[in-house]
């Protein structure tokens, strides 16, 4: 079973190296946003720190809804290819429509991309669907749709605000899914909270582990009082205990 450390900068991914995490997400904006599209040389620079299953990139363009308009989505499908060459190797993507089911679209046009990217630099890419999976009214119709897509994995609570409080839906959605497709529990993760989730049958876990420390601005920089987030070492840690 696969630990997967949400990092925002080149330090949390030397963290998870070192510590004994086995792949990372990266992102920004975590705690702001929910995260959202790294630059390109954040990409390289965390891709050369050597994690074992590498670098999964968030490609989001903003926070707020998983709705995107055309101009968002050339974005993303921009961010998409650029993330593969800067040596990611997986996207965490998603787009959904109005009436929240997946749009499918959307959803098989950046996996086109990220596959055609990946192809032309000679390497294998991880797609990853990322948590407006948990908005959706169907979670076993959207897993299906999905699978239909090629999409290596889900990221989700199960629907609920944390994935701990849907342990029985897990259960469900792996059972659904019948190895064709892997489930990743992710979202309010706790340490204590691992040996229930690995009991689900999912195939990793996902957590943040970060803390914040102060980081004083100036104008534009957040005032005095700002912070920033960081990956916690000791979280990490006994993250990667509670998983053994």
């Amino acid at each position: 079973m696969t630990l997967e450390i949400a990092v925002q900068d080149v330090d949390g991914a030397i963290i998870a190296l070192e510590e004994g995490a086995d792949r990372i997400e990266l992102c920004m904006a975590l705690g702001a946003t929910g995260g959202v599209t790294p630059s390109f040389g954040l990409i390289q620079s965390c891709a050369h720190v050597g994690v074992p299953q590498g670098v999964q990139a968030l490609i989001r363009p903003r926070g707020g809804a998983f709705v995107f308009d055309a101009g968002e989505l050339h974005v993303m499908a921009v961010d998409v290819r650029s993330a593969i060459l800067a040596g990611a190797s997986g996207v965490v993507i998603g787009a959904l429509k109005p009436d929240g089911t997946i749009d499918v679209a959307a959803a098989e046009q950046l996996a086109d991309e990220a596959r055609a990217e990946a192809e032309r630099c000679n390497r294998r890419v991880q797609i990853t669907f990322h948590r407006a999976f948990d908005v959706v009214p169907d979670q076993f119709a959207a897993l299906d749709t999905l699978i239909e897509l090629g999409y290596t994995r889900v990221l989700t609570s199960g629907g609920e605000p944390t994935a701990p409080q849907a342990l029985d839906r897990l259960c469900d959605l792996v059972a659904h899914a019948a190895g064709r497709i892997q489930i990743e529990a992710g979202g309010g993760v706790t340490i204590p909270s691992i040996p229930a989730l690995r009991a689900t049958g999912v195939d990793a876990v996902h957590m943040s582990a970060k803390t914040t420390i102060p980081s004083p601005g100036g104008p534009g920089g957040g005032g005095a009082d700002a912070r920033i987030e960081k990956t916690d070492r000791s979280a990490v840690r006994a993250a990667v205990a509670a998983m053994r």
